[in-house]
């Protein structure tokens, strides 16, 4: 039978390693740590462990890698799930029940869950890219700043020549939009670690009343990130500063754009 350890434990072992960017020093207790949490949700064999401490030390340099790119806050939860794949992997007992399962999409190792998908590639495989283009040009113009949604070079084109023509600065307008970018950014980001953690409580215990409790809470920060999205990027006010329009022109452009994207899928603004 392999020795228990704490999270309280390893917890510190996994922030020096870091520190000192050497993980060779776990090499003993992260692996029989990892195996331990294992058996807690899986009914293993005393031969199942060992072999399976055996298999985490075959990939522990991967493994490594991949877990610096989680937070410390979370990265327990990463090495939760690498075993359990690894144990799916190796043994093929049965299927993963459905907390696991919706814990494992969310803790996907190869695509951490704080890992920013590149602007770039959103922008290309975004669906309103084309939706947008269907629109009037100020209405899209309207819908994307208000929404932060990505532009092609003709609404590009137009805001630059809105904000000339209106004497705005488009320096301290541009450094403006980036600083919302990033803040909203950071806020999401808070937001979904919240979620990843009552989803990871909700997958490490057993008890009833402590499962009711996290899942409550995973849905309040559900709700919570559902409505910092759906927060206006640009308010009406800035938007009509920008554009050189009244407040209710805004609205009317608004009013029409999200009509025209909602016959076409009522989540599409979710893609911004």
């Amino acid at each position: 039978m392999l020795p228990k350890i704490l999270d309280e434990k390893i917890l510190p072992l996994i922030q020096e390693a870091r520190n000192s960017n050497d993980p060779n020093s776990l090499k003993e207790m992260l692996p029989i740590w990892m195996v331990d949490r294992l058996a807690k949700k899986r009914k293993i064999t005393d031969d199942e462990s060992s072999e399976m401490v055996l298999v985490i030390l075959e990939v522990f340099p991967k493994m490594w890698i991949l877990s610096l790119s989680y937070h410390i806050t979370n990265v327990l939860g990463f090495f939760v799930t690498y075993a359990f794949n690894q144990y799916r992997n190796r043994f093929r007992h049965g299927q993963i029940p459905e907390s696991g399962e919706l814990y494992l999409q969310l803790w996907n190792y190869d695509s951490p869950a704080n890992e920013e998908i590149p602007k770039e590639l959103l922008e290309e495989t975004s669906p309103l890219k084309s939706e947008l283009e269907k629109l009037p040009t100020v209405t899209a113009l309207v819908l994307s700043l208000q929404f932060d949604l990505p532009m092609k070079q003709n609404l590009k084109q137009l805001l630059l020549w809105k904000l000339r023509e209106t004497g705005q600065d488009i320096d301290d307008f541009y450094r403006e939009w980036e600083e919302k970018r990033f803040r909203q950014r950071q806020l999401l980001s808070r937001l979904s670690g919240m979620i990843t953690r009552y989803t990871r409580k909700l997958y490490e215990t057993t008890d009833p009343n402590r499962r009711k409790w996290y899942l409550k809470q995973k849905k309040l920060w559900i709700s919570r990130r559902s409505r910092a999205i759906d927060r206006s990027f640009f308010s009406e006010r800035e938007i009509a500063k920008a554009l050189g329009i009244s407040r209710k022109a805004v609205r009317n452009h608004l009013s029409q754009g999200k009509h025209e994207l909602r016959k076409v899928g009522k989540d599409l603004l979710h893609y911004a």
